[in-house]
């Protein structure tokens, strides 16, 4: 089996570690809180992973699972070190920069391996080879408790600072084969889904984030979008506390801390991801629809995002992934590797329906 170093142990962490330990691989575990249930069963480190890294060695495979700019901050040091990395930290930085400083060390890093972006390129990947350039391509997703509430109707699955650096950052698309930069939570429209959670409709509201990342230099499409999925009167209450100027200056701090505490993720609260992929041109049309609710064990965005990175290690491990920097898209030629992470995805009871 392999040895193996996870950095980071959210909610996602946590799940992708699990399922290591129980698939026989060596882990050791970097962060500043780690869940008990870990103990004992893998070797855990309570310290600094920045501090960690620029003593590691070795050649264990890296998991970066850290949040943002902690995520990024260490690429170029494990590259340097020569150590292979399945990366999941969300970042603006483009980690393609460090390409050929991964050729030149005969390492590699795959990074987006989550659900949007890491899935949903590898289906857009897919439509491409099955249709041929697109003339539209909408990605939608989000992860959200089953139904809303009176406050933000929803809980943080992954870094909450993360999600709010999401909706102020400037959303990059493709439109009419243009690279441009829209605000942020523009295009607020109204979605229905059928049959989804329960039988009946439920209406989301879905708004433009920053998620196309990789998608925007890989094959041709005239208009390609990427957006977030919320209940109805989220985005509204965030929107109201820009108004307020509530994330500027020495207000921002507080807000912040505030946000974290409201959007707490709570374990034993129904919820659940969705992941809505529409492509077209003139001829064709495909779509997908990934659904999870979740499990006893974990959370429906630990499980749909952890899988697909579980898929990528997998991958790594089994020396299909060659040296280099790539994103998810640019590796779905590589014989069945779509496939077995679908399966990776199906096997564990997450429903992806495709229409036609």
């Amino acid at each position: 089996m392999a040895e193996i170093v996870a950095l980071g142990c959210g909610l996602v962490g946590e799940y992708v570690i699990s399922k290591l330990i129980d698939d026989g691989h060596d882990l050791t575990v970097i962060g500043l809180e780690i869940p008990e249930k870990l103990q004992g069963k893998c070797i855990t480190k309570i310290t600094d992973a920045l501090e960690f890294v620029k003593k590691i060695e070795g050649c264990p495979l890296i998991i970066n699972m850290l949040p943002g700019q902690i995520g990024n901050s260490v690429r170029e040091i494990l590259l340097n070190k020569k150590l292979d990395v399945v990366d999941l930290a969300f970042t603006i930085e483009d980690p393609r920069k460090y390409d050929n400083l991964a050729k030149n060390n005969n390492c590699k890093l795959v990074y987006d391996v989550g659900i949007a972006p890491g899935y949903s390129n590898l289906l857009i990947a897919k439509a491409i080879e099955e249709i041929g350039d697109l003339e539209t391509c909408k990605i939608r997703v989000g992860g959200i408790p089953s139904k809303p509430d009176d406050n933000w109707s929803y809980m943080a699955p992954f870094s909450p600072s993360d999600v709010i650096e999401e909706y102020e950052r400037p959303a990059r698309i493709i439109d009419n084969f243009e690279y441009v930069e829209v605000p942020a939570i523009s295009d607020l429209h109204t979605i229905d889904y059928e049959n989804i959670v329960n039988e009946g409709t439920i209406s989301l509201q879905a708004f433009m984030t920053d998620g196309l990342r990789s998608l925007l230099d890989y094959g041709s499409c005239k208009n390609m979008s990427e957006y977030t999925l919320r209940w109805p009167g989220h985005i509204e209450k965030f929107v109201e506390i820009q108004k307020l100027g509530l994330l500027k200056g020495d207000k921002r701090a507080e807000t912040i801390s505030k946000l974290i505490t409201e959007w707490k993720y709570i374990r034993e609260k129904p919820e659940f991801t969705i992941l809505d992929v529409i492509t077209e041109n003139n001829t064709t049309k495909k779509r997908w629809i990934v659904f999870d609710n979740g499990s006893e064990k974990a959370s429906s965005m630990a499980r749909t995002t952890g899988l697909v990175t579980l898929g990528f290690i997998d991958e790594m491990l089994e020396g299909n992934i060659p040296d280099g920097v790539f994103a998810p898209e640019e590796l779905h030629k590589i014989k069945g590797l779509t496939n077995r992470i679908t399966k990776k995805l199906t096997d564990e009871g997450v429903k992806i329906t495709e229409l036609l």
